[in-house]
C-alpha cells in the first residue's frame, strides 16, 4: 500500500502553524506544548485520512477484496491506519479539551480544517479539489493552520494577523503551481484532473504571476500597517527569488527546456525563507 504524500504541503502547513505559535509567544503568552502538539496531531491525522481516501478511491483494485492475499494485506494496513488516525484525532481533541482551548474560534478553525481536508470525499468535490489543489492546500496552510497556531495558544486575533496570512497564502500558491508545472511535465500519469490540464499552461502561468504580485503587495500592506519595516524588510528581498523563478518559467513558455530541479528548489526555498524571515525577529526579540 503506497500512499502519495505531498511533503511540501505537510511541511508548509507545519511551518505556518509554528509561525502562529511564535507570534503568540512573542506577545507574552507562554507556549503550551501539549496544545501545540495536539494541533499538529489533529492536522496530520486529517491528512492521513485524506491521503488514504484518495488512495482507496483512485485504485482500480478494491484493497478490501478477499480474493487475493495481497488484497487482504492492503485491507489490513488501511484499516490499521484509519483506526490510528481517528484515535489520534480523539487524543488531540482530548488534549485541547484539557487545556480548555477547544472552544470558540479554535473549534471553528478545526471544523473548517476538517471540511477542507475532507472535500475529496465527495464525488464531484474531489474533481474540484484535484483541479484546484494549490488553492485548497493554500487555505489549509494559511489562514487555517496559521491562525490555529496562534489561537490555540490563547492569542487574541488582531487585524495584523489577518493581514499577515495573505502573503503566506499567495506565496504558497505561487510555489505550489511551480511544483505542479514540474509534476505535469515529468509525470504523465498525474495529468488527469490536474490544475495545469484544467486551465491550460498559459492561464496557469498567469495565475502564478498574479499570485506572485499579490504576495508582495499584501506583504507591503502588512509592513506598512504593522510598522515593522526595520525587522521585516528582508522579506521583500524574496521578490528577487520570485523574479528568477518567473524568468525561467517565461523561458519555458518560449520553448526552452526548463531546469525543473532548479525551479523546484526556488519554489521551496522562497516559501520557507518567508516563514523563516518572519519568525527570526520573533525568536531574537
Amino acid at each position: 500500500m503506497k500512499l502519495n504524500f505531498n511533503g511540501f504541503f505537510a511541511a508548509s502547513a507545519t511551518a505556518s502553524y509554528l509561525l502562529g505559535v511564535m507570534i503568540a509567544s512573542s506577545s507574552g503568552h507562554s507556549i503550551n506544548f501539549l496544545s501545540l502538539a495536539a494541533g499538529l496531531i489533529i492536522y496530520y491525522a486529517f491528512y492521513l485520512l485524506q491521503t488514504i481516501q484518495l488512495y482507496l478511491t483512485s485504485n482500480r483494485v478494491n484493497p478490501f477484496t478477499r480474493v487475493k492475499s495481497a488484497g487482504q494485506s492492503r485491507s489490513s494496513t488501511a484499516q490499521v491506519l484509519i483506526f490510528g488516525a481517528f484515535f489520534a484525532i480523539f487524543v488531540g481533541l482530548y488534549l485541547l479539551l484539557q487545556a480548555e482551548v477547544l472552544i470558540g474560534t479554535n473549534l471553528l478553525l478545526l471544523i473548517a480544517l476538517a471540511f477542507v481536508m475532507f472535500l475529496p470525499m465527495g464525488r464531484f468535490s474531489r474533481l474540484w479539489f484535484n483541479s484546484m489543489s494549490w488553492l485548497f492546500e493554500g487555505l489549509v496552510v494559511s489562514p487555517l493552520m496559521f491562525l490555529l497556531g496562534s489561537a490555540i495558544q490563547k492569542y487574541s486575533f488582531s487585524y495584523l494577523l489577518f493581514l499577515l496570512w495573505m502573503p503566506i497564502f499567495f506565496l504558497y500558491g505561487t510555489s505550489a503551481i511551480t511544483l505542479l508545472f514540474s509534476d505535469y511535465d515529468q509525470n504523465s500519469s498525474s495529468r488527469n484532473n490536474h490544475f495545469i490540464a484544467s486551465v491550460g499552461w498559459e492561464k496557469a502561468l498567469k495565475f502564478h504571476h498574479g499570485l506572485g504580485i499579490l504576495t508582495y503587495v499584501s506583504l507591503l500592506a502588512y509592513l506598512a500597517a504593522s510598522n515593522t519595516w526595520s525587522r521585516n524588510w528582508p522579506t521583500l528581498l524574496l521578490s528577487l527569488v520570485s523574479g528568477v523563478e518567473v524568468f525561467f518559467l517565461k523561458q519555458m513558455a518560449a520553448g526552452m527546456r526548463p531546469n525543473w530541479r532548479l525551479l523546484r528548489a526556488l519554489a521551496i526555498v522562497q516559501f520557507f525563507s518567508l516563514i523563516y524571515l518572519l519568525a527570526y525577529p520573533l525568536l531574537t526579540k
